[in-house]
């Protein structure tokens, strides 16, 4: 496998140049129960699944209180629809729905006699070209990184996000970006993150997601990373829920590193 060896310094000065947009605070310890939507539809799977659950206080440690009695259904603008069937633990699955490239897809929940809308659209599918590491030197360390490489489509503004798996436990890291200094080029930016050793197995997952979903994981990320009080970011999602809907396309690959 061939190793690339890009330079640390300059992404890190890619990334002062991203911006961060306002977000609104919210209490840690409101009692007012909220609902929380984290759905996806994607292209090609003839199963889809979408997870209710309700808020939380900021101190509880127990898993969050699952939503199992709503009505939830999907509606792409070519007028298909199709009904969710509760799995249990929030989980609602349809199935024999793929989802489909350039569709977009609205998704309406009722729970408790209160109605959630969100829409999506579901961008062009890109592939990842070719996953390896990069070494850098780090004082008397050295970073190694997986690095994702793909070509960006010319012309639009494209997002994405990556999911990143090691030795197969998944980082829980947020890893999104999008192609204002790599459009229609091939990217090869690193993702940072993960302590990677010699001989370690990292699968990466790569999604195509629209700009709205992008918006929320980079306030997600911004306010995860952030000491002062975290904030909630905006949702796609209408009718005073949190989370996200996303119609998004899938590319996996998996490398050893050495």
């Amino acid at each position: 496998m061939k190793f690339a060896l890009i330079t640390l310094v300059s992404f890190l000065v890619l990334l002062g140049f991203s911006s961060c947009e306002k977000v609104i605070k919210v209490d840690l310890n409101d009692t007012d129960q909220k609902v929380v939507i984290e759905g996806t539809i994607l292209r090609g799977d003839t199963v889809q699944r979408i997870r209710i659950t309700k808020t939380q206080n900021f101190d509880e440690s127990t898993a969050p209180p699952a939503v199992d009695n709503a009505s939830v259904t999907v509606t792409d603008n070519l007028g298909n629809t199709v009904n969710f069937t509760s799995v249990g633990n929030g989980w609602y699955e349809a199935t024999n729905y793929p989802g489909v490239e350039g569709r977009t897809y609205t998704l309406t929940a009722v729970v408790d006699g209160n109605t959630y809308t969100g829409s999506s659209t579901m961008p062009v599918y890109q592939p990842i070209e070719l996953l390896y590491a990069g070494f850098y030197p780090f004082g008397t360390d050295t970073l190694i990184s997986v690095i994702p490489a793909h070509y960006d489509q010319q012309g639009v503004v494209n997002y994405y996000q990556f999911h990143v798996y090691v030795n197969g436990i998944r980082d829980k890291s947020i890893y999104i970006q999008d192609d204002q200094f790599t459009d229609g080029n091939l990217v090869v930016q690193p993702l940072f993150g993960p302590e990677l050793l010699l001989n370690d197995t990292v699968r990466v997952d790569m999604f195509c997601i629209d700009k709205p979903v992008y918006t929320y994981f980079n306030q997600l990320s911004v306010n995860s990373s952030n000491s002062a009080t975290p904030a909630n970011p905006v949702s796609n999602l209408s009718g005073g829920c949190m989370g996200y809907f996303s119609a998004r396309t899938f590319d996996s690959k998996t490398a050893v590193v050495n």
